[in-house]
C-alpha cells in the first residue's frame, strides 16, 4: 500500500464507467438511497480512498486535476443522486397557479367579496335583443306611436351643412313601491352630447322642486287634512317646442324602408337634447299660469292657486307632479284642464315619489326609503352581505374628561 493511499501500479485503474455518476438517478422514477440499499450501490454512498488520492502537481499554482484521475462524489444517504448533464433545476417555487390548478375559496357563511358579485340585468343590452322580447317590443311600439301622435319630427332629405345627431333606445323596468314590476319602459333618447352650442341649442337650465319644499307642503297637507294626488306626464319632454333647428338620424329598428337615408327634423323636444328640460318647463309653466297659478319666488317649481274657497299647490319635478288641494273637486277640475294639453296619467293618492314611499296613518304620513335603499344595495352587489346592528365601532370608549371642552357661547 502506498503511503498516501494510492493504488499500486499492478492494480487496475478504475474505469470511467465504474466511477461516473449513474445516469438513471436523474430520471423521475429513480429511487432515493435511504441507507438500506444493497452492496451493489456502495459505490455511490462510500468514498474510495484510492480514487480520491491525487498526486500534487509540480506547479503549486496549477490546481487542475489530471485527466486520468476520475472522481467519485459521495452524497448523503437521504439525498438523491443527480445527473450533471440533466437540465438545471429552476429556483422558482412550485405553486398551484404555476401548475394551472385553481382552488377558489368557497364561502359558506353567505358573504360575498366586494365587487365580485354579478347581478343579472333585466334590461336588454342591444336593440336586437329587445326586438326579440315581446314585452320590450310592445314598449318600443308604444313609444313610437306616442312620438308620431305628438308629431315630434318629420322626415327630410339630409342637409349638407347641418349637424346631424344620433339617437338610441334606453330600457328600464319600472317597479312599484313593494318591488314588483309595474311596466316595461322603452324610451328613445337623442345623443345630445353631439350638439353644438349656439347652433342647435342655447339655454339648458330647468328648475326642479327642492326637498325642503316637498316636506313643507306635505306638512301643511297633513295638518289641514288636504288631499294629496300624484300625477305623471307621459313623454313630458316631447311637449316642449323647439326654437332651434335640430336634425337626427332615424331610430334604430324603425327606419323608413322607402326613405332609409332621410333624417328627422325635430319639431318638438326629445329626451336627451340639451334644451329638452328647459322647453318642457316653459310649456308647463305657461299652461299653469294660463289657469291662474302663480310660481313661487322662493321655489320656481312650486305653483299655488288661491281664490278664497280653494287652495291648490302644485309641485313639479321634471315629469312627476304632486297636487295638494283643499278640495277634491278642485283637483279633478285641474286634471281635466291639464289632460287637454298633455298626456296625463293619474296615479291616485301620493304613495311613491322620488324614491320616497308615503303611507298614511292616523297620526299623519309615514315616509320611508326602504325600497330605495334595497335597490342601492342590489346595484352594489351587497344583497347577500352580513348585516350589523350598528356601522360604528362598538368597542370605542368615550370619556367625559378627554378632549377639548366646547365653548358655551359659540358651541365650538
Amino acid at each position: 500500500m502506498h503511503p498516501h493511499g494510492a493504488a499500486s501500479p499492478s492494480a487496475p485503474s478504475p474505469s470511467p464507467a465504474a466511477t461516473s455518476v449513474p445516469t438513471d438517478a436523474a430520471s423521475p422514477t429513480a429511487p432515493i438511497n435511504d441507507g438500506s440499499s444493497t452492496p451493489n450501490n456502495s459505490a455511490a454512498t462510500h468514498t474510495n480512498p484510492a480514487a480520491l488520492d491525487v498526486a500534487s502537481p509540480a506547479d503549486p499554482t496549477d490546481l487542475r486535476l489530471p485527466a486520468h484521475a476520475p472522481v467519485e462524489i459521495s452524497l448523503p444517504r437521504s439525498s438523491a443522486v443527480l445527473d450533471p448533464a440533466a437540465a438545471p433545476v429552476s429556483s422558482r417555487p412550485v405553486t398551484h397557479l404555476s401548475q394551472g390548478i385553481k382552488c377558489p375559496k368557497r364561502r359558506t357563511d353567505g358573504t360575498i367579496p366586494w365587487g365580485m358579485s354579478a347581478t343579472v340585468s333585466e334590461e336588454p343590452a342591444s336593440v336586437r335583443e329587445a326586438l326579440n322580447d315581446s314585452n320590450w317590443l310592445t314598449a318600443m311600439n308604444q313609444e313610437m306611436q306616442a312620438l308620431h301622435r305628438n308629431r315630434t319630427w318629420h322626415l327630410v332629405p339630409p342637409p349638407k351643412v347641418k349637424n346631424i345627431i344620433d339617437c338610441k333606445w334606453v330600457y328600464k323596468v319600472k317597479r312599484k313601491s313593494d318591488g314588483s314590476i309595474d311596466r316595461h319602459k322603452a324610451r328613445l333618447v337623442a345623443k345630445g352630447f353631439k350638439q353644438n352650442y349656439g347652433i342647435d341649442y342655447e339655454d339648458t337650465f330647468s328648475p326642479v322642486v327642492k326637498a325642503t319644499t316637498i316636506r313643507l307642503i306635505l306638512s301643511i297637507a297633513v295638518s289641514r287634512g288636504w288631499s294629496l294626488r300624484q300625477l305623471d306626464v307621459q313623454n313630458a319632454f316631447l311637449h316642449g317646442i323647439l326654437e332651434e333647428q335640430v336634425y337626427m338620424h332615424q331610430p334604430p329598428g324603425y327606419v323608413d324602408k322607402n326613405r332609409p337615408l332621410w333624417v328627422c327634423k325635430l319639431d318638438k323636444a326629445l329626451y336627451g337634447l340639451k334644451q329638452a328640460p328647459r322647453a318642457w318647463y316653459a310649456r308647463l309653466c305657461g299652461k299653469l299660469e294660463s289657469l291662474g297659478f302663480i310660481p313661487s319666488k322662493g321655489d320656481t317649481s312650486l305653483f299655488f292657486y288661491h281664490n278664497g274657497r280653494y287652495t291648490i299647490y302644485v309641485l313639479v319635478y321634471v315629469d312627476d307632479i304632486i297636487v295638494a288641494s283643499s278640495s277634491t273637486e278642485a283637483t279633478n277640475a285641474l286634471l281635466k284642464n291639464l289632460e287637454h294639453a298633455f298626456a296625463l296619467k293619474d296615479l291616485g293618492d301620493l304613495h311613491y315619489f322620488l324614491g320616497i314611499e308615503v303611507k298614511r296613518s292616523r297620526e299623519g304620513l309615514v315616509l320611508s326609503q326602504e325600497q330605495y335603499a334595497t335597490d342601492v344595495v342590489y346595484r352594489a352587489g351587497m344583497a347577500k352581505c352580513k348585516a350589523v346592528s350598528t356601522p360604528l365601532a362598538s368597542s370605542e370608549r368615550l370619556s367625559v374628561t378627554d378632549g377639548d371642552k366646547l365653548s358655551p357661547a359659540t358651541g365650538v
